[in-house]
């Protein structure tokens, strides 16, 4: 099979999307070769996952983008998310055609969105800190791995004892599993991607690195999340969060309004921010993204208290 390019794929959402074309170009105007190379490897599997042609991709990351856009109309009509629990919701988890679209383009907003790829760019700064700290003899786990994209990455860019990923969705599941042995058909380190509630997943391991991406607005109480991991955790694990600030998603739940509510969260539950990022696709002044409501996507990277 042909490998298809960013170029040729931003060529077809031009002539499908001409507003989301034209975000691209704003978004993509950074975006580094290696950055490129990695959003054609994702791209590519995807393709022959299904047997897709990259106009089916385009067509599932345009139909994510949908999804989002119907639920941007709602938030700023109503100044709430749709839905705020997870009874609402839970129906989207089993609903292939749903995970399939959102998955694959949420996938590829890791390099296609620059909000999403300052993310990344702290993921690999987070990588290399707990690298050091856990002496190359930790035990790595990933609390909603979606896409894969970070949990490949880790087992990539270190080698730690253990790489353990849970998640709720089976479609995330199977995809994470795939694009593992895709991307690393041969590795011999130990990994394992697990279908289940975290709240369910029993075991007397402490992880040393933890990382969760942008899973805490899919829940009710993203404190009793925060509480699980703070029990997971090692007393030196470094923790890598992301999550979302007034941006509506289908199956987003807890609307986070600002940055102070996040820090003062991470204080209740006995963590300290030792770095972050918040960036919105408007490049606002955090200020001014919060008083106009506009979607920020900040990252952490963490310790315990003790």
């Amino acid at each position: 099979m042909q490998k298809s390019t960013l170029q040729e794929f931003t060529a077809i959402v031009e002539q499908k999307n001409m507003l989301q074309a034209k975000f691209l170009s704003t978004s993509l105007v950074d975006i580094t070769d290696d950055e490129i190379a990695k959003f054609e490897n994702l791209l590519n599997f995807y393709m022959l996952r299904e047997n897709n042609t990259v106009e089916e991709i385009v067509d599932k990351y345009l139909n994510k983008i949908g999804f989002m856009m119907d639920d941007q109309r709602y938030f700023f009509e109503h100044g709430k998310y749709r839905f705020s629990t997870f009874a609402e919701v839970e129906n989207y988890y089993r609903d292939f055609s749903y995970m399939n679209s959102y998955t694959v383009g949420l996938g590829l907003s890791t390099y296609l969105w620059k909000v999403h790829r300052e993310l990344m760019r702290l993921f690999y700064k987070f990588l290399n800190i707990s690298k050091k700290t856990a002496r190359q003899c930790g035990k790595y786990l990933e609390i909603g791995p979606g896409h894969g994209e970070y949990f490949v990455t880790a087992i990539q860019n270190s080698d730690f004892e253990q790489y353990t990923a849970v998640d709720i969705s089976k479609t995330s599941v199977d995809l994470t599993r795939d694009y593992l042995h895709y991307s690393l058909p041969d590795t011999r380190k130990n990994c394992e991607v697990i279908h289940e509630n975290i709240f369910n997943y029993r075991t007397t391991t402490l992880f040393d690195v933890i990382v969760m991406g942008e899973v805490m607005e899919h829940v009710e109480n993203p404190g009793d999340f925060l509480r699980k991991v703070y029990q997971l955790s090692s007393d030196d694990a470094h923790i890598f969060i992301t999550t979302a600030i007034n941006a509506p998603d289908p199956d987003h739940i807890y609307l986070f309004n600002n940055l102070a509510e996040i820090f003062a969260l991470f204080e209740k539950e006995n963590f300290t921010v030792i770095d972050y990022v918040a960036n919105n696709a408007n490049n606002l002044p955090l200020e001014k993204a919060e008083k106009r409501k506009a979607a920020i996507v900040p990252g952490f990277i963490l310790k315990k208290k003790r």
